[in-house]
């Protein structure tokens, strides 16, 4: 439950990524401008408390199950995606510091701001395919935790999700690179840069939209319907719960139907 509300809410993340759509298509909208910001900044809490979510829900499940690698993925990949984002921006920011008089052109003429922009991202424009991996990074980690708790579940939608997890990444890659040819000539502005993350975190939060379907839906197990019932009125293999007495198979961990870890 609490995985499909963090889910749930890193989802609702997806509606600032249509206001950059309706943004870039309306540039001049001072409205679209306000709205945008005031959103992002509301729903980035939001994300944040379902990341919080998501790693409490993964960290009972490493203990429901006995398998503590469910959370120790999901915990190597957000340690080393950190490192290695801190390790890429102290990079560019020595590169940026160290160019800055080739990167701010003309500064005697008095450079107009889309000029100096335009300059920026086209000095920077490599280390869009950079964070791109990075986030690769992150994410093969939270497949493998993912394909673990599918296999511990039996519920196959994990591992449904972590391969649109894994297709997003893909994609935010190949279209940080392209960004990142577009900038090199000098052709791409800050109202543009936004974009680099729209393809990717679309098909990103499909993934988080499967995975909050798993969540909620862990707690069902299937029933052997088909097996000989024992003496006590239950199938064979299956066990009774000792909250509301239904049948539930026996490696499972919650009740099929009153939710209850068994």
């Amino acid at each position: 439950m609490i995985g499909g509300i963090g889910a749930c809410l890193i989802l609702l993340g997806v509606i600032s990524t249509v206001l950059i759509l309706v943004r870039f298509a309306f540039p001049d909208s001072m409205g679209l401008n306000l709205a945008h910001s005031s959103v992002t900044s509301v729903f980035g809490v939001l994300t944040l408390v379902g990341f919080v979510l998501f790693f409490i829900a993964m960290y009972g499940f490493s203990k429901d199950y006995n398998e503590h690698k469910i959370f120790d993925y999901v915990l190597y990949g957000l340690i080393i995606a950190i490192v290695a984002a801190v390790i890429a921006g102290v990079f560019l920011f020595v590169y940026f510091f160290a160019n800055l008089s080739s990167i701010l052109p003309n500064l005697n003429s008095e450079p107009s701001f889309p000029q100096i922009s335009s300059a920026m991202l086209s000095a920077i424009a490599p280390f869009f395919g950079v964070f791109g991996f990075i986030t690769l990074i992150n994410i093969v980690f939270d497949v493998l935790a993912l394909n673990l708790l599918a296999a511990k579940s039996h519920i196959r939608l994990f591992r449904t999700s972590a391969k649109v997890f894994l297709a997003g990444a893909v994609v935010q890659i190949v279209v940080g690179l392209l960004f990142a040819v577009w900038a090199s000539f000098g052709s791409l502005s800050l109202d543009t840069i936004a974009l680099v993350a729209v393809p990717g975190g679309l098909v990103q939060y499909i993934a988080w939209a499967l995975l909050a379907k798993a969540f909620f839906t862990i707690n069902v197990s299937p029933i052997q319907t088909s097996s000989p019932s024992n003496a006590y009125g239950a199938a064979a293999g299956q066990v009774t719960c000792p909250y509301c007495g239904a049948q539930n198979r026996p490696d499972a961990v919650y009740c099929v139907q009153c939710g209850k870890k068994q």
